[in-house]
């Protein structure tokens, strides 16, 4: 039977699966049935949410960056394994188990997704406290059963595998686990060698996204090269690690991560330092070496740097980033949030859905809901009741994958040429009755018209409110309240901001800013880190602009040290350049040349990390600002 509200979990998991030529079986592996995977696909059953995050991750769907609505009984438990994440992160162990044996007394049957998270987390602390490899070896052991009856490397590229189940095998191979007989003539290196080569292997030819290789492939890589270094230096295979190793970087590059980044530039540095003794004698051969070599030392120099000033460890120490999750949400706080925001009284809100009393529960919190209530009063409330990893609604692969080819035509250098190509097709492929779908077409085609200088600023800023008021009034939007806007209403109201002028930008900066402030007040800035980022690092700029430098700097000092932590790179120039400029602006007409001499520092920063985020347009910016303070 069709249910009313027509994009549920089930039909964005058969949209990948089909899309990607995956079968049920491949998919349920180890987690449920055939028998099982059938219902959830037919929408008889729902997940619960571990079981639904890692459905998606194996087929390549990363885990954070979207908005993902919780019953109070799962966000209870997502709040508790955040908590645990931020005990071991802050090195709190006493905290730490004192949460694993919590839930090893409390744990629900049957949840073996959740039981292995607890397992991993125990190995991370007996790591830490260099308990024996044979006690972490039996303990992950009990994590990989969890979701693998079968671990030994026959069956690596046979299966899917999330990052964090690949990352269970990586530790145990690490610990002195046996995964099986290698198909290697010669044992030219160790079996942990050879174990880590063919799990990255299985990891680059798995169909997983590249960011989901960004975050378990960095790290197989170095554990490959950390095992190939353990010979002595005169007969490493310098050619070998540096391939390994740059591979490794490039694909961290294009995602703009940091995982094990500086532990991989410095294999790099010392491989190329000795090839370039090898190659030293041969004529011509040597120059395109030292200049990779040149590089790759600015990269390390700077990355050390940002994360001394920013007082986070340079080197990875724990495997939380793969459990990290953003944007998660309870009904209830949404449903009260949005509901007090709109000025609507609980009983305007249930009338012809429920009675108040479901409502009133629903927003303390205090049982779950039927899905089918919840749908009804979100839509009243101007939110998407579809499910939603992408912003926009659809169940045909081609269409998700076209929406992600225009984002990256946006983001990363304003691709007029292939949004030309892509917009057309993409509002024709997707079911434009939904309203998350026309809103978030007509913000794409108009930042596209603008960018081409078909409209002038004054009609996008008019266009935008337009679009921003197709689900919330922009009215009903005030500063210092309580308040739920999603990503995307964020996303316009910062573009309105940013692209208002006088008074009206101010305004609407302030709406913005209590918005993101109220945004993290529950479960801190790591929760919500894509979205803080990103309208944070633009209200910092507004705010050096209007002379509150010291405020400005402030923003710009927190967002470098969470994307540090986050080891996520793409702010931290425009941070660094946000300090540069509130810095020059406080000493205009008096710049020392002991003062120039840093700035210009500073600007080299952001420059090496324009081009380590592989941001051209950046960094002929900043290569302007630097020539133009080298000129004065």
């Amino acid at each position: 039977m069709k249910r009313k509200y027509g994009m549920y979990f089930s039909d964005f998991m058969k949209a990948i699966r089909t899309g990607k030529n995956v079968t049920l079986e491949q998919l349920g592996w180890g987690i449920c049935s055939v028998s099982m995977m059938n219902r959830i696909e037919e929408g008889k059953r729902l997940p619960e949410k571990m079981t639904r995050d890692r459905l998606l991750e194996r087929l390549g769907v990363t885990n954070d960056g979207y908005e993902d609505y919780l019953q109070p009984d799962e966000y209870a438990r997502w709040t508790a394994r955040q908590d645990l994440l931020f005990a071991i992160e802050n090195d709190e162990p006493d905290r730490a188990w004192r949460m694993i044996r919590q839930y090893e007394e409390n744990a629900p049957s049957g949840n073996a997704i959740e039981s292995q998270f607890y397992l991993t987390m125990k190995v991370q602390l007996m790591r830490r406290q260099e308990a024996m490899e044979e006690e972490r070896r039996t303990v992950l052991q009990h994590a990989i059963a969890c979701t693998m009856p079968e671990y030994h490397m026959r069956q690596w590229k046979k299966c899917l595998l999330s990052g964090q189940e690949w990352n269970l095998l990586l530790e145990f191979i690490h610990s002195g686990g046996d995964v099986g007989q290698i198909a290697e003539s010669g044992w030219r290196d160790s079996y942990k060698a050879m174990a880590y080569e063919a799990l990255l292997e299985a990891v680059q030819e798995s169909g997983m996204d590249i960011y989901s290789r960004a975050r378990i492939g960095s790290k197989a890589a170095y554990y490959l090269c950390a095992e190939l270094m353990k010979k002595p230096g005169e007969v490493w295979d310098c050619e070998r690690l540096f391939r390994i190793s740059a591979s490794a970087v490039e694909v961290l590059r294009s995602t703009e991560r940091m995982y094990y980044l500086s532990e991989l530039l410095e294999i790099e540095e010392q491989a190329l330092v000795l090839l370039s003794r090898e190659l030293g004698t041969v004529p011509g051969s040597i120059r395109e070496l030292l200049s990779t070599l040149e590089q790759v030392r600015e990269w390390r120099k700077v990355l050390s740097q940002v994360y001394r000033d920013g007082g986070v460890p340079e080197r990875m120490e724990n495997d939380c980033y793969l459990y990290w999750q953003t944007q998660n949400y309870c009904y209830g706080d949404v449903v009260r949030k949005r509901r007090k925001m709109l000025g609507m009284s609980v009983e305007e809100l249930c009338a012809g859905i429920c009675e108040k009393r479901t409502v009133q529960r629903l927003e303390s919190k205090k049982s779950n809901t039927q899905i089918e209530i919840i749908g009804e009063l979100l839509e009243r409330l101007g939110l998407s009741c579809e499910y939603a990893r992408e912003s926009v609604i659809t169940d045909r692969y081609e269409a998700i994958v076209l929406y992600d080819e225009a984002v990256s035509a946006f983001v990363s250098r304003m691709d007029t040429d292939a949004l030309s190509r892509i917009l057309p097709r993409l509002r024709e492929m997707l079911p434009m009755e939904l309203t998350i779908n026309r809103q978030q077409m007509g913000f794409l085609e108009t930042l596209y018209l603008y960018h081409l200088k078909r409209i002038e600023k004054e009609e996008c800023v008019e266009r935008l409110k337009r679009i921003l008021e197709y689900t919330v009034p922009l009215k009903c939007i005030k500063q210092d309240e309580e308040s739920y806007l999603t990503c995307g209403e964020m996303e316009y109201l910062c573009n309105i901001a940013m692209k208002s002028e006088g008074q009206e930008k101010k305004m609407y900066i302030n709406l913005l800013l209590s918005a993101c402030r109220q945004l993290v007040k529950d479960n801190g800035i790591k929760a919500y880190i894509d979205t803080y980022e990103t309208f944070m690092s633009n209200i910092a700029s507004f705010l050096g602009d209007e002379g509150e430098f010291e405020r400005s700097n402030e923003i710009s000092d927190e967002i470098m040290q969470e994307c540090l932590s986050m080891r996520r790179m793409n702010m931290l120039m425009r941070c660094i350049y946000n300090k540069w400029w509130n810095q020059r602006e406080c000493s205009a007409d008096s710049v020392l040349i002991e003062e120039k001499i840093c700035t210009e520092h500073e600007l080299q920063k952001c420059i090496q990390l324009a081009r380590l985020c592989k941001s051209r347009i950046r960094e002929e910016f900043y290569q302007n600002k630097l020539k133009n303070l080298q000129a004065q």
